[in-house]
């Protein structure tokens, strides 16, 4: 898939279903009968500001594979 769905890990589970899996928090974000279905979740996704701050993240707010500074 093009986009942002390739800035995110998937995978296929046993059942045939799709999760996809944040590169930089680890979170599932989304999971979808089809590979396809993933994307507007994965577009939708916004890494939680604890748990990048708990990484060292400090001011920044991870959002649709691009890093934003806050001020």
């Amino acid at each position: 898939m093009a986009g942002n769905s390739t800035l995110y890990a998937h995978r296929q589970n046993e059942d045939g279903s799709y999760d996809s899996i944040c590169p930089t928090c680890f979170a599932t974000v989304a999971q979808s009968r089809a590979e396809a279905g993933l994307a507007e979740e994965e577009a939708a996704h916004a890494c939680s500001p604890s748990f990048l701050a708990g990484c060292g993240h400090f001011g920044r707010t991870e959002t649709k594979g691009r890093t934003m500074l806050s001020v």
